[in-house]
């Protein structure tokens, strides 16, 4: 009625949304129930009043209910607008929160994984790579190979186990004795010599394997194997007629060759090494022998080409007749300076000849390996005749007792050193001219290659024994021939060597009586030995002399090695003491000694040739470094 009655009179009041009219009653109605209604408003600007419409009036319930029923329409009608618009602006923000956060998370995840990977990888290495093992400090050490014969043994260094420090090779004789019940020596006539090869660590002296050779041996050549790679065969040449291969790790035999040499002869010299020339990858040698006994002027030297894989004879035997009187030189490998590979050998002269000509000789006219192809013109208009003719190299009154060739460091050149009786000559690389002479009263030994001064050439240690039979040991400078250093020293030097420091120069090593020490009658007595010391010399103190050890035996061999891993050396001696089986003649007890050098200057005996303090030079010879890496050669000493 209330309704109705409005719509009637159209009195001002509230407008309703829904019906669009104006209800002055219910405007009445709105002013007294102001408190319970709700005010919504719209982000649009939009205002609208929500509340729960009582009824003002009993009369009137039907426009009660029906005022209810359009508010609650209208609520619905208004309700999902609003969620839709919250739920988008909230979706929008969430997405441009989510996007920032992303990036640094993306970044950390990233600094993770890698940190996760270089850990894994860290420790990976760490469990397969195994860290270098410092090794201490080597001392010394000593083998003794029992009773061996009298001929001197073969010894050479070799690497045969891979642990960067080189290895005692050593062929030795079996007496063919054995202990009777008494304890004594008696001799076995059934027994035959037996020859025994033996290596040596020479870390600590054990025996690595150990094998028979078929005859006594007179050289043993290690670092034979294919072109490129590390060479792991053994060389053992016998004195007449036996050539093995052997593997340098275990000792097996890969080929053995007998009856190599023709009838009467013997070997001359270590092989030659050449460069592969059958075809087969793998380094080939050139050997060559003499006659057995000499007995006329004309001595004659032949020459055959072995397979170093297999042993297999390259061609037949080449010989050549060569005049002269002294002792044999050589065969000696030589390259030109045109790069061709010579061969220097002789009787007091020194004659070459060229490796293609030999092997042109051997196997005919056809054609030459690629190794083999050079010619150096130079060399040749030396050449006295045709093909089988020999270059003239050297030739003198002075009778002539060595040859070396030498090589600077860092550079390709290799001089040729000749040693007669009385001087040392030093002829060029090119056309085999003299560049210097020294003359000296009597060389008594051949010289010592090292590096005494730092102008990179090559110096020269020798003995020197003058008109006053007073002997001299000096020093020869190798680029001008002058005397870097001299020392009156009575003492015979013997076993001498040199070994590469880290600064580039070199110490030298020698066996010899007590220097200094003035011996003012001889011995008589066969059974009393002199007593052997080994000296150092330090090419920074010239006047002071380290002994680093003595012995009362015999010393038949030496040879230097390197520990580069801890900047030391090492000197490897082998003695024969025949003092305890004096009436045994020719045998005796056999001893390998290693002496770690630094250790040994540790404990040396100072020995002054010039009155000079000498205080303060122990303490900085102490600090010794051995290292060949200021080198570009092997230093050893010459055969």
């Amino acid at each position: 009625m209330a309704a109705a009655l409005s719509r009637a009179l159209k009195l001002p009041g509230k407008k309703i949304h829904d019906l669009g009219e104006y209800d002055p009653l219910r405007q009445a109605d709105s002013d007294d129930s102001e408190d319970d209604s709700d005010l919504s408003f719209q982000k649009n600007g939009n205002v609208q009043t929500e509340g729960s419409d009582e009824a003002v009036c009993d009369r009137d319930a039907d426009a009660a209910v029906e005022m209810h029923t359009l508010k609650t329409k209208q609520r619905r009608t208004d309700e999902p607008s609003s969620a839709e618009v919250r739920a988008t602006e909230v979706s929008d923000e969430f997405t441009v929160k989510a996007r920032i956060s992303l990036v640094p998370c993306l970044r950390t995840a990233a600094f993770l994984l890698t940190l996760a990977f270089t850990m894994v990888l860290v420790l990976v290495c760490a469990f397969f790579i195994p860290c270098p093992r410092s090794q201490p400090q080597m001392t010394s050490w000593n083998r003794s190979l029992g009773q061996a014969a009298s001929f001197p043994p073969v010894m050479t260094l070799w690497d045969v186990n891979d642990d960067q420090v080189s290895d005692v090779i050593i062929s030795f004789g079996s007496t063919g004795k054995v202990r009777d019940q008494k304890g004594g020596l008696r001799p076995q006539a059934a027994l035959k010599l037996h020859v025994s090869v033996a290596v040596l660590s020479g870390v600590d002296g054990n025996v690595l394997w150990t094998a028979l050779a078929p005859e006594q041996l007179k050289f043993i050549q290690c670092g034979i194997g294919y072109l490129g790679g590390p060479g792991s065969v053994c060389l053992l040449i016998g004195i007449s007629h036996i050539l093995k291969a052997v593997n340098s790790s275990s000792g097996s035999s890969l080929w053995e060759v007998k009856s190599m040499y023709q009838s009467h002869q013997t070997p001359a010299a270590p092989a030659v090494l050449l460069p592969d020339i059958d075809g087969d990858g793998f380094a080939d040698l050139l050997l060559g022998s003499r006659p057995t006994a000499l007995t006329s002027r004309l001595r004659e030297i032949s020459f055959v080409f072995v397979s170093g894989a297999t042993g297999a004879l390259i061609g037949r035997s080449v010989s050549y007749n060569v005049t002269g009187e002294g002792k044999l030189i050589g065969p000696k490998a030589c390259m030109s300076g045109g790069g061709t590979l010579y061969v220097l050998f002789g009787y007091g002269t020194i004659q070459a000849v060229a490796v293609r000509d030999i092997y042109t000789q051997a196997n005919g006219k056809g054609s030459l390996p690629p190794s083999l192809q050079g010619q150096d013109t130079l060399w040749e208009w030396k050449r006295n005749g045709n093909l089988s003719g020999l270059l003239e190299v050297y030739s003198s009154n002075d009778s002539v007792r060595d040859v070396q060739t030498l090589s600077r460091r860092g550079g390709s050149d290799s001089d040729t050193l000749i040693t007669t009786k009385s001087r040392l000559q030093r002829l060029s690389r090119q056309h085999l001219l003299q560049l210097w002479s020294a003359n000296g009263s009597i060389i008594d030994s051949s010289p010592v290659t090292g590096f005494f001064n730092q102008d990179n050439v090559l110096d020269f240690l020798i003995q020197i024994t003058s008109r006053s039979d007073v002997r001299e040991s000096l020093i020869i400078d190798g680029s001008s021939g002058e005397e870097l250093w001299k020392a009156n020293m009575d003492c015979r030097i013997q076993e001498a060597a040199s070994i590469p420091m880290s600064n580039g120069r070199s110490a030298f090593l020698f066996w010899a009586e007590e220097c200094g020490v003035a011996h003012l009658a001889p011995t008589t007595d066969p059974d009393t030995l002199s007593q052997y010391h080994l000296y150092l010399l330090h090419p920074l103190y010239p006047s002071v002399l380290l002994e680093l050890a003595n012995s009362t035996a015999v010393v038949t061999a030496s040879a230097t090695g390197l520990l580069e891993q801890q900047k030391d050396a090492f000197y490897v001696t082998v003695t024969m003491d025949t003092t305890h089986w004096p009436h045994e003649s020719g045998t005796g007890h056999l001893m390998v000694t290693g002496l770690g050098l630094n250790w040994a200057i540790s404990h040396s005996r100072m020995v002054a040739l010039e009155d000079r303090a000498i205080g303060a030079i122990q303490k900085f010879v102490s600090k010794i470094q051995f290292s060949a890496a200021q080198h570009s050669q092997s230093l050893q000493r010459p055969t």
